[in-house]
């Protein structure tokens, strides 16, 4: 009974003894399998973390405020800060504009010749205009260069932050009617003007930001006046009023709307313009933006003002149509001094041309019918 009771001891130690290694290398072969699939669990957790911390370091740089209000301004300022001896911040009743002001060269000045032109910045201007206002200086001819708005201002459609994910940013619509754009804080324009000192360009910049969103309210007519009327302010202070008003045609008429009622009849010396400006140069440069008939016969209400016209080729139909109802609207309001100017679309290069075509007319004319003295001002005087 002993020996038999003791039989299947023996046999359950044998059969554990096989088996243990069989179960050692089930657990071997077992043991990858589950590392497997813990392992994707563990790059969850990493990307996850990854991601928040992305979204904490987006969110603090969105919450960061941008150095400039809109990239309008932001050009205006870096324009004033490259330009600094010639760049002018005007006050107007919309806030402050950027004008350009260039001193004569020469050792006698005999007048100033005020560009105004419907494009946003100075640094859009055509080539010819920009010869004009950097080059008649070495000739006696100070400038002074007004932007107005666009007749058509072109919409810019808002960008959207880097702070917002791919999805967000794609169902979210876009507003093309904006007329400004706001500068995300991460932009690398701002990371580099961010260490500049503070200095009076780029607080008039900031003042003029209320100018920026006040000319994309208010009617482009009273815009354009306040600017006309905060250059003539400008020219007063410096005891300058020997003036010749140079407008593009698609803003002669509102140039002018204030400024031509001024002029008055001066039979006693016909050669003198009795008003605030000597002579008129139109710079035809937007062929698609005609000036109407009623248009014309306002621009020349006022006969005694001599006029230079300006076109450029390509001469197509619409444009010899055009030159022809200038030219018999002028002889109809029998201006004493109409000219009419037919050039060749002026190259990029001509801006340094010191002895450009264009400059060597603009001077005859002005010479002839504008020339006067400057009259310094009062504080010029005391000193």
């Amino acid at each position: 009974m002993p020996v038999n009771a003791g039989l299947p001891l023996i046999k359950h130690r044998y059969i554990n003894g096989r088996l243990l290694p069989l179960l050692g290398f089930l657990w071997f072969l077992m043991g990858p399998i589950s590392y497997a699939q813990e392992e994707p669990l563990t790059n969850t957790d990493d990307s996850e973390t990854s991601s928040s911390a992305s979204g904490a370091s987006s969110s603090s740089r969105s919450s960061e405020a941008p150095l400039y209000p809109s990239r309008d301004i932001r050009d205006k300022t870096l324009i004033a800060k490259a330009m600094d001896d010639e760049a002018q911040w005007l006050d107007t009743e919309y806030g402050k504009i950027l004008a350009l002001y260039r001193q004569t060269e020469a050792r006698k000045t005999y007048g100033v010749l005020v560009l105004f032109h419907a494009t946003e910045n100075p640094q859009s201007w055509p080539a010819m205009l920009e010869n004009l206002r950097a080059r008649l200086p070495r000739y006696g001819w100070e400038t002074l260069a007004i932007s107005l708005p666009q007749q058509y201002p072109a919409s810019i459609p808002s960008r959207p932050s880097s702070s917002f994910s791919s999805d967000s940013a794609s169902s979210a619509p876009v507003d093309v009617d904006a007329t400004t754009e706001t500068l995300p804080a991460d932009n690398p324009a701002a990371e580099v003007d961010s260490t500049a000192p503070a200095d009076t360009s780029s607080s008039a910049a900031t003042e003029s930001s209320s100018s920026s969103a006040a000319s994309s309210i208010i009617a482009r007519e009273l815009v354009i006046t306040a600017n006309v009327n905060a250059a003539f302010e400008f020219l007063k202070s410096k005891g300058q009023f020997n003036t010749v008003v140079l407008a593009d045609n698609s803003s002669a008429e509102l140039v002018l709307k204030d400024l031509l009622p001024q002029i008055r009849d001066n039979p006693a010396d016909p050669t003198t313009v009795d008003g605030p400006l000597q002579a008129l140069l139109i710079i035809n440069l937007q062929q698609q933006e005609h000036i109407s008939k009623a248009g014309l016969e306002a621009i020349f209400s006022a006969a005694q003002l001599p006029v230079l016209d300006i076109f450029f080729t390509p001469d197509s139909q619409e444009q010899e149509i055009a030159r022809e109802l200038h030219k018999a609207t002028a002889l109809r309001k029998k201006v004493v001094d109409y000219q009419q100017l037919l050039l060749d679309t002026q190259p990029k290069l001509v801006e340094q041309d010191s002895q450009s075509f264009l400059i060597g007319r603009v001077r005859g004319f002005m010479k002839q019918k504008a020339t006067g003295s400057e009259i310094k001002a009062l504080d010029d005087t005391k000193n």
